[in-house]
This record gives C-alpha cells, sequence and structure tokens, in this order.
C-alpha cells in the first residue's frame, strides 16, 4: 500500500476503523517530519496527541512510534536518527526524513516536447528558485525517466520543508495548520486555505484565507515553525486573482493608501512594462506612452522604486508628494555625487 493509498483509506467508511487510525497517524506523522525545518525530538512526536499519540502512556507511544517508522519504510520513506555530535546513548534522540534514501517514483508525465520541457526546468533550477523548486525537480526525475536522459547532470536544488509543506496543503486543496512566527519574533498558530505562491527575491511567501481574521492573509514559508497535515478540503474562489497579492517595496506601511500614477517612455517594450508591474493597478497605452495607476502606502519607497527604473523611462506623474519625494531623491544624489 501506497501513501496515497493510504490517503484514500482516510476518505472512505472502511470497515475496519482501527486500520483507519492507523493510517491517519502514519500519514501525520510523515507530513509533520516532511514539513519541520528542524529535527523533531522523540517527545516532541509521542507526546502530540495531534499526530495520534499523547496517549499517557510514554512507552505504548514510543513502541507505536517504532511501528510506524518501520511501516513507512516499506514505503520507501526512511526515517533517520539524528544525534547531535558528542551525544550520549542515553539522550535523546531526534528525528528526521532521510531524503537521500528516500524512493520518489516517476514516469507519470509523458509529452511530446519532453526533451524541451526538461532544458526549460533546468534553466529554471539553476536560477535558484525556492517557491517550486520541489515539483520542478519532481517533474524533472519523470521527463528524465520517459527520455531516458542519464548523462545530463541534475541542476543543484536547495529543498525546503516549510515550502513542501505548504505546496503539498496548496497542490492538494487541503486547509494547511502551522505555527507561524512573525517578524516581532511572537509565534501562533494559524490555519490558511492556500489560494497562491509566489517568490520575491529569492524568498517563497503564500497567500490564502486565514481562519483567524477571515481575510486574505499573506505569509512568508520561512517563518514557518512547524506544520501539521493538511486537514479539510476548500476551493479557491473564481474571482480569486494573485496578481492582487504581489507585493511592491511601496506596500509596506501602516498609512493609508494613495493612487499615484506613474508614466514610461514611448518605445518602452510591452512585455518590459507588463513585467515591472506585475499586474497590479491600471496600465493604459496610448501614443505618448504609458501610464500605470496603482495604490501605494509609502510615497518615499514609491518613489524609490520609479528610480531604480527611471533607466526604463519611468518618472512619477502624480500626486504632487510623489514628485516631491522623487527630486529629494535626486537631489541627495547629486549632492552625493558633488561630495564625491
Amino acid at each position: 500500500m501506497t501513501v496515497s493509498d493510504m490517503t484514500a483509506t482516510n476518505k472512505t467508511n472502511a470497515p475496519e476503523p482501527g486500520f483507519d487510525k492507523t493510517a491517519q497517524r502514519i500519514l501525520n506523522l510523515f507530513f509533520v517530519l516532511n514539513s519541520s525545518p528542524e529535527p523533531l525530538t522523540t517527545e516532541q512526536i509521542v507526546l502530540d496527541s495531534d499526530l495520534g499519540y499523547g496517549s499517557g502512556n510514554v512507552d505504548s507511544d514510543k513502541r507505536k512510534f517504532r511501528r510506524d517508522r518501520d511501516k513507512l519504510l516499506e514505503r520507501g520513506i526512511v526515517i533517520k536518527e539524528v544525534r547531535a555530535a558528542g551525544a550520549q546513548e542515553t539522550e535523546e534522540s531526534a528525528w528526521t526524513i532521510d531524503r537521500e534514501h528516500t524512493f520518489a517514483a516517476g514516469g507519470l508525465i509523458t509529452a511530446d516536447d519532453a526533451d524541451i520541457l526538461l532544458n526549460a526546468i533546468d534553466q529554471t533550477l539553476t536560477t535558484g528558485s525556492s517557491a517550486f523548486a520541489t515539483p520542478l525537480a519532481d517533474i524533472r526525475s519523470k521527463i528524465a525517466y520517459l527520455t531516458g536522459e542519464t548523462n545530463t547532470a541534475e541542476p543543484p536544488v536547495v529543498h525546503s520543508p516549510t515550502v513542501d509543506a505548504v505546496w503539498s496543503a496548496f497542490a492538494d486543496r487541503c486547509a494547511l495548520r502551522f505555527l507561524y512566527q512573525n517578524g516581532r519574533g511572537e509565534q501562533r498558530q494559524r490555519t490558511v486555505c492556500v489560494y497562491g505562491m509566489f517568490e520575491r527575491e529569492g524568498t517563497a511567501y503564500f497567500c490564502g484565507l486565514d481562519d483567524a481574521t477571515g481575510k486574505i492573509r499573506t505569509f512568508r514559508c520561512d517563518r514557518i515553525v512547524r506544520a501539521w497535515r493538511p486537514s479539510r478540503a476548500y476551493a479557491i474562489p473564481a474571482d480569486f486573482n494573485l496578481n492582487d497579492y504581489l507585493f511592491f517595496e511601496f506596500d509596506f506601511s501602516d498609512c493609508q493608501p494613495v493612487t499615484a500614477t506613474f508614466s514610461f517612455a514611448p518605445q518602452a517594450q510591452s512585455d518590459m512594462v507588463h513585467g515591472l508591474t506585475r499586474g497590479r493597478g491600471k496600465l493604459e497605452h496610448a501614443k505618448d506612452g504609458w501610464t500605470w495607476t496603482v495604490d501605494v502606502r509609502d510615497l518615499n519607497a514609491a518613489a524609490s522604486f520609479c528610480m531604480e527604473h527611471s533607466v526604463d523611462g519611468m518618472r512619477p506623474v502624480a500626486p504632487n508628494e510623489l514628485k516631491q519625494a522623487w527630486n529629494r531623491l535626486i537631489e541627495r544624489t547629486v549632492s552625493a555625487h558633488g561630495r564625491a
């Protein structure tokens, strides 16, 4: 029986409730170990009732944990023991998934353009994408299997357990419960229906419906301390658009949003302008060039963003406070250049 078989068992009214309970515990164990950025100690596992242990009889839960590791091993999932250097035999062990020896089957994708797709994936992975590294690496393995490609070295892939956890929940459309640490170091459990994932400067983000607030929120994957196996199913609203939640540096402020307008030179290329504006706000094209209207919270950051892309012909148009912030940047740049 595969892990997916066990998932199917959980979703049906099987006549053996004891077996269902065991399968659910094994799935929970696999998911929490796969999504944890650090190895989990024996105590953390066997005292956790959410995983299916925590019965009050520690010795019994340890035996369950040992049997569950064996059952995962039968399915190609290797759980290895981790001990700190110099640790004594009596000290508590920690556990994690041995990714090097855990088996992943391939060969599920067929396509006439498999070789072209393989090269495209290699180029993407080489750039160091974090948000989609794991699914792309899995697809690459399957394509390589189908095409018999054995001579090309696979690009290095840095797996992130927390990104993998979010991706798994997103792919299965099941709500993800996790322990999240905000920018102030405060930790809180949250449950989110993941609607989309994206990446900014090497950091993976996800957004979705947050149970705590009832609103669509954006979170950083690298601030997840721990994740549990996804639970209830959900559907992404038809009117949801990820572009509405892709942020800029001028989005981070407690100030109320202000409508700002920028212009681009008439010779600016369409793909450059669309890529730069990321589908946010309102973009219009006329004979005298492009105009982009978007809400900003930090006018100084918006002026700085505009300055960074001035070589592309980007200029501030409105409001006056935005143009004043732009002029101050120019004055500081000229002054600094004069002193140099």
